[in-house]
């Protein structure tokens, strides 16, 4: 997807007030990435009632903070609108009827696969030199893995409000999304992530979260 010369120019030229506000609300921004805090909730993640497994980043105040892994500091739309002020494209692709109608055998919607520019989800911990990918962490038994897509979905967070920033499906209510794994493959439990024993410091830890775009 391109963009039209005319919305690339606006984009231009607004692009300095849109990374001064970011950078006001805790999102650092570098050459191709941005970089943000969160905060560590393993245990939720892993073993939440609800959503377990599910969502790897989630803006502290959104709704499903209480199951994600990394509860963050920054929200869901300011994630997305930073993503898009260094150069990232959305996929907004993922209707609502893509979770609405999760349980429905007759819809396609939940097999959609999400959309958007390639991005690489790295973590930056407490006493380690060198980032480490979200993906060394997981454990996944299906082995699909992740190929991460900014989806974008914006126009969904009025409606979820779950705060989303990263799914490990190919979820409407994420800003970045698992294209390795739509909502139909979670309802039917084809697999669930889980966090690697000893891969991250106790729970309540303070790290830091590095979106990156990658190449495609």
């Amino acid at each position: 997807m391109k963009r039209s010369a005319a919305a690339t120019g606006l984009a231009a030229f607004l692009l300095p007030a849109v990374l001064e506000a970011l950078a006001a609300q805790g999102v650092v921004r570098r050459p191709g990435e941005i970089e943000f805090s969160a905060t560590v909730h393993a245990g939720a993640f892993n073993g939440s009632l609800m959503m377990r497994g599910y969502h790897a980043v989630v803006w502290k105040r959104g709704r499903a903070a209480h199951a994600a892994l990394l509860e963050a500091d920054v929200s869901d739309r300011e994630v997305a609108a930073a993503l898009e002020a260094i150069g990232a494209w959305p996929g907004n692709n993922l209707p609502m009827e893509t979770w609405d109608k999760r349980r429905d055998p007759d819809s396609s919607a939940p097999d959609k696969v999400i959309a958007g520019s390639p991005v690489e989800v790295l973590l930056r911990l407490p006493g380690r030199g060198e980032l480490l990918p979200l993906s060394a962490i997981l454990e996944d038994p299906a082995g699909r893995g992740v190929a991460l897509r900014f989806g974008g979905n914006v126009s969904n967070i009025a409606e979820f409000r779950s705060g989303c920033i990263v799914c490990l499906y190919s979820c409407p209510g994420s800003k970045v999304g698992n294209a390795r794994y739509t909502v139909r493959d979670y309802v039917k439990g084809v697999t669930r992530f889980r966090v690697r024993r000893g891969a991250l410091p106790p729970d309540g830890t303070r790290v830091a979260v590095v979106l990156r775009l990658l190449p495609g």
